[in-house]
């Protein structure tokens, strides 16, 4: 198990343990040897997964319940064969730029010695060919929602943000930092939001050294000789068409500013885009030396294969209406037909689907259902979806980016409707957002474990509302317990009611006789006539 150490800013990092290499390359350096072992295939695919928890009683809940649940399927990631394909050179990228980094080398003092020096004399970056090692760029291009960043983000969960080597070494080291282009395209604003993320991962405090009165050619050193210092493995630069909308002076001063990243500094550097960006990067950042050495990923739409039948089956047993349905070959037809193999639009239509099934009623998806709510919810993108079908690149391209439908907010809005419907009684509006989720959450757990201990869905809700409203405080385990109590001191009193009902009767003379009569076949009249609690009609027998 990894040892932790808890850095200025109440972050954890992991401590450094090394792993003797069996790449020549990478022996004998702590930078490489502190990262986790190189995978395989297997490993990768089972790594890279994220499959959300579920639980077939869900489906048991109150409908507002459920539509938390369905949000779960946000998260929901499937690897394929690209994902791998990413992981693979990710893997090889971030290990090649720390061949030349070793901090057991005396390049590295050198380096930072001169980067130094520069920086307090403002002078250019321009590092001697003997300091100054390259480093290789990866491009990755496709269209919104094809789950370029989704990948990346996957990718870089399997490495930690920060390792601690300690003496003799002392050095914090970095393995990589994601970072979104600014909207503006400007090389300053992406210096400063890289100082600002160094800060919120090593819990320094270099950006409050005034570094916003500063020029970029300033900046700019300081950044190298941050990555240099901290070892930075990768810096991943995401949404990098935004320098399209720049002017054309500044967008030249950013794809400049990312060369000298590569060539000058030596930092290996990831560009995440759409296929509008496609051509800047071939034209402006061809200059960077190695820029082919990992090349150019195009992330496009899935293809109708074994891949697309993997990901659907490791959706599927996400459903959380009363019935659910099996995946057929009808149902992959038509969740393509509509996403066109965007995957991000196949699983937002899964959602929606069931969001309708679930709000009206009927508690069954169908494949007409999706056809609906592609045509109600998803509008804007539908154009794109059928310039898709038609291999249109001209109408493509015109449609490139349109922002992806953000269900979640869709499925929060809707919630409100769902919670009238079911006349479930709405919290209050000024009550905390992680307190209300904490509830909910609490609330679920409850209602699920009785619900798994035979206890009838409706009677569970109730229970576990009623203990919840009464300790809003309480954590899961102890509303579980004293659920239970409350249970069991019901059960107690029925029967305890019961078996008062049952002595009561017992100790009645009337029920006494009646009963005592029964055994002998009497009616309960002629019973209570020959004991003379009663006179038959006529008689001349009085009772007193």
């Amino acid at each position: 198990m990894k040892t932790l150490i808890q850095l200025n800013n109440g972050e954890y990092a992991i401590s450094a343990e090394y792993t003797n290499q069996v790449i020549a390359d990478y022996r004998d350096n702590p930078l490489i040897e502190a990262l986790p072992p190189i995978r395989s295939i297997e490993e990768a695919f089972v790594q890279l997964g994220y499959l959300p928890e579920y639980d077939e009683n869900e489906v048991q809940l109150s409908a507002h319940y459920r539509y938390h649940s369905l949000t779960r399927l946000i998260r929901f990631y499937q690897p394929l064969e690209k994902t791998l394909e990413l992981e693979i050179r990710f893997s090889r990228l971030l290990r090649d730029g720390y061949v030349y980094r070793n901090p057991r080398n005396k390049t590295h003092a050198e380096t930072l010695i001169e980067l130094h020096r520069r920086l307090e004399n403002k002078e250019p970056l321009g590092l001697p060919p003997d300091i100054r090692k390259t480093a290789s760029s990866l491009s990755i291009i496709g269209f919104s929602g094809m789950g370029k960043s989704s990948a990346i983000e996957r990718v870089l969960s399997l490495y930690p943000k920060v390792i601690i080597h300690k003496y003799p070494l002392n050095i914090m080291q970095v393995p990589w930092l994601k970072l979104n282009c600014p909207n503006d395209g400007s090389p300053k604003t992406l210096c400063l939001d890289f100082i600002t993320k160094m800060d919120g991962i090593l819990g320094t405090t270099y950006f409050k050294q005034g570094l916003k009165r500063e020029s970029l050619s300033y900046l700019i050193i300081h950044i190298g000789q941050l990555a240099r210092a901290h070892f930075l493995g990768v810096l991943v630069i995401d949404e990098i068409q935004h320098m399209l909308t720049a002017k054309s002076e500044v967008s030249n001063s950013m794809m400049n500013f990312l060369v000298t990243l590569v060539n000058e500094i030596g930092i290996p550097i990831v560009l995440i885009g759409t296929t509008k960006a496609k051509q800047l990067l071939q034209v402006n950042f061809r200059q960077a030396r190695r820029a082919g050495g990992h090349g150019e990923l195009i992330w496009e739409q899935m293809k109708k294969d074994d891949n697309w039948e993997v990901l659907l089956s490791s959706m599927w047993k996400y459903q959380w209406t009363k019935e659910k349905v099996e995946l057929t070959k009808e149902w992959q037809d038509v969740l393509y037909e509509e996403s066109q193999g965007i995957v991000d639009i196949a699983v937002k239509l899964f959602m929606l689907a069931q969001s309708d099934a679930i709000e009206s009623g009927i508690e069954k998806i169908s494949t007409s259902m999706i056809s609906q709510v592609s045509k109600k919810y998803l509008k804007m993108t539908r154009k794109m979806l059928q310039a898709l079908k038609e291999g249109n690149l001209d109408e493509i391209m015109q449609y490139d980016d349109i922002t992806p439908f953000d269900v979640e907010d869709f499925l929060l809005q809707r919630e409100k409707s769902v919670n009238m419907r079911d006349l479930i009684t709405k919290q209050k509006e000024n009550i905390a957002a992680k307190r209300e989720e904490k509830e909910i959450s609490v609330l679920q757990k409850v209602i699920l474990t009785l619900i798994n201990l035979e206890v009838e869905a409706k009677y569970a809700e109730t229970v576990a509302k009623k203990v919840i409203k009464e300790n809003p405080q309480i954590s899961s385990q102890e509303a579980v317990q004293l659920a239970l109590t409350n249970i069991n001191q019901h059960v107690q009193y029925e029967n305890e009611k019961v078996k008062n009902k049952k002595n009561k009767r017992s100790t009645n003379i009337i029920f006494k006789i009646v009963d005592n009569g029964r055994k002998e076949r009497n009616s309960a009249h002629d019973s209570l006539i020959n004991k003379e609690l009663i006179i038959a009609p006529f008689s001349d027998k009085k009772l007193f």
